[in-house]
């Protein structure tokens, strides 16, 4: 795991050292810079596999002629290394990175789909005079790049971009609209003008001044003919073997436990994979709606692991929000964005490498919106006269709690996605302003950049999809939208800034496609991850198997109204609403106001405007 950056076109060495610097959170033990007429790589190194000198980057092949800087990990690489030495290949090193050189060099761009992991890199091949950047399939690691006046630039966060003269730090409207749509900027804009991300599963090529991109995975059809037992077996199989493989390291591994199903059932696997107790970690809350920790430990005690655990105050968090901040480059909207920093503070105080249980949710429907979901269908069976004048009514006068996911925030966000259309209506319940609200935020300027279709990359995304139904539709857009840019760009984000690998079993290439193949009966049932919990009710404690989803939230509703009041207040005040120039400061206004009077929660709202605000007087300012 590491931080990669460099360019192709216009540059010198210096500029390489200064944007491999900003990225020296991301790989502490190690920098390495190359640079050759017309191109240059650099690489901040965290050294997890092959920690002897051997694995310094930039690589290079035996006859210098690809040359490679890589950030991630490749899960199968020793299966990759033993088919290339079968074929007479001998390596100098034992890192993954000297098999991706070795399997391009044997296989050119067909290489690519074979590497299973969690990756970004940019490979250069001298006798093609080609820039090639990649991508993993699930979007695990980032990859921002920047082209311009026939160079190209590109690292693995936007800082690192800007210390190129070549790439302006100028702010993206559109970029911005989209962050207020969907909680961050989603794949390929950023909130940077000229600035991209690159898709995942996709590779680019730049090649004398040109670049293309290519795809080289796609979702499999849902298997109708598929038999649940089957099934239940194959994904005990494909669990037991990516969490194992995800172990391998050379540098101390320890486990994400939250008390939840899903870190549940990766520390499970994790102590059987290990002749030793595991290390779990896990954060508790004194607010006690929001606090599991009772949870991670009775399944600590249960699967005997070494646990750790730390309580976590209000003062706490502040300070992390103000560390997080100073490095997050692009906003967020998600409150864990915290708690996993401070989870991966706390973790790499005793290992390097941490399992993580992302991606169970989105592939096994495990978030409370397939509940709404399923009430949706009954709900919109009801009258329309119920609905309007009693049912919504009543459901407007709920008084207001800032308890974890209480009544009142379940039922108003609930018809927030009545009558709108599917695949929408997840959107609709995810998002913290819709359409009305965004037009009635924004500035004139910002009014501007509102797209006539909001959710226009949504349906990009869907028709990667020919046929597919409703629930494919839905799962698809979990993984490409909400967890892509949101779960996996916080997670990485957090744990890079204090130098902690995070890995995520549920996102093997093999569980992802046997996950994306089950009919939706296998994992709905009554509640989301039914296969999840039939394969692991003999095997934890039945009250963490059973129970329902809690999110690893913050009860920032109620903070906001109390102790980061005066937080929130300065960071929103009037004047500096109108210094950004992106929102109506009398809306933002209101929206306080209305919040710490008590009359609706704003939360998620005012967190959204929190961290933009927070951004533009670190980043842009």
């Amino acid at each position: 795991m590491c931080g990669i950056a460099g360019f192709v076109g216009e540059g010198d060495s210096k500029t390489l050292l200064g944007m491999i610097e900003t990225l020296a959170h991301r790989g502490p033990d190690d920098r390495g810079v190359w640079q050759e007429a017309g191109v240059g790589l650099a690489h901040a190194r965290l050294a997890v596999v092959d920690l002897s000198p051997g694995g310094h980057q930039p690589m290079h092949s035996k006859d210098g002629s690809v040359s490679i800087v890589f950030n991630g990990e490749i899960y199968n690489y020793k299966e990759l290394r033993q088919e290339l030495e079968a074929k007479g290949k001998i390596f100098s090193t034992q890192s993954d990175t000297e098999v991706i050189v070795q399997m391009y060099e044997a296989f050119g761009e067909a290489s690519f789909e074979q590497l299973k992991g969690m990756y970004a890199f940019g490979l250069y091949d001298t006798k093609k005079e080609s820039l090639f950047l990649v991508r993993d399939r699930m979007g695990e690691k980032p990859l921002y790049f920047s082209e311009a006046k026939g160079t190209l630039v590109f690292a693995s966060e936007p800082k690192a971009l800007f210390v190129h003269p070549a790439v302006p730090r100028v702010v993206d409207h559109k970029g911005v609209v989209s962050y207020l749509t969907h909680d961050a900027a989603l794949t390929p804009v950023s909130v940077f003008s000229g600035v991209q991300k690159l898709e995942p599963a996709m590779y680019a090529v730049y090649t004398k001044g040109v670049l293309t991109k290519q795809t080289y995975w796609h979702p499999p059809q849902v298997d109708t003919s598929a038999v649940f037992a089957e099934t239940l077996s194959k994904l005990d199989k494909a669990l037991m073997h990516s969490v194992s493989s995800q172990m391998v390291a050379d540098v101390p591994v320890g486990v994400f436990l939250s008390g939840g199903l899903d870190s549940s059932l990766i520390t499970y696997y994790a102590q059987q994979a290990s002749t030793q107790p595991v290390h779990t970690f896990s954060l508790g809350f004194k607010e006690r709606s929001y606090d599991e920790s009772s949870y991670a430990q009775k399944v600590a005690k249960h699967l005997g692991t070494v646990h750790h655990e730390r309580i976590v105050t209000p003062e706490q968090v502040r300070e992390a929000l103000h560390a997080v901040v100073d490095k997050l480059d692009e906003p967020i909207a998600d409150p864990a964005l915290l708690p996993n920093y401070l989870l991966a503070q706390f973790a790499r105080e005793h290992v390097t490498v941490a399992l993580g249980g992302d991606g169970g949710d989105e592939l096994f429907l495990g978030y409370p919106t397939f509940i709404a979901e399923q009430w949706l269908s009954w709900y919109k069976k009801l009258p329309t006269f119920v609905r309007r004048r009693l049912v919504e009514p009543l459901v407007r006068a709920l008084p207001v709690s800032h308890h974890y996911f209480s009544l009142d925030f379940k039922a108003k966000q609930f018809l927030r996605g009545v009558g709108v259309p599917a695949p929408y209506t997840h959107q609709a319940w995810l998002e913290s302003f819709n359409e009305a609200e965004r037009r009635e935020l924004l500035t004139p300027g910002y009014q501007a950049s509102l797209p006539q279709n909001p959710y226009a990359r949504i349906d990009e995304y869907l028709a990667e999809l020919p046929g597919a139904d409703v629930h494919m539709q839905t799962v698809y857009f979990y993984l490409r939208i909400y967890m892509q840019d949101i779960i996996l760009a916080k997670v990485d984000r957090t744990s890079m800034q204090v130098a902690l690998e995070v890995r995520a079993p549920f996102l093997d290439t093999e569980v992802v496609e046997l996950a994306l193949r089950m009919p939706r009966e296998f994992t709905y049932k009554g509640s989301g991850k039914y296969i999840l919990r039939k394969l692991m009710e003999d095997r934890l404690p039945k009250d963490v198997v059973w129970r329902g989803k809690h999110g690893f939230g913050l009860p920032v509703g109620q903070w906001f109204r109390e102790e980061w009041r005066p937080l929130l207040e300065e960071t929103l005040s009037h004047e500096r609403v109108v210094k950004a120039g992106i929102c109506r400061p009398e809306v933002v206004d209101r929206l306080i106001q209305e919040h710490v009077a008590g009359l609706y929660n704003h939360r998620k709202k005012l967190w959204s405007l929190l961290v933009l605000h927070l951004w533009y007087y670190r980043w842009i300012v």
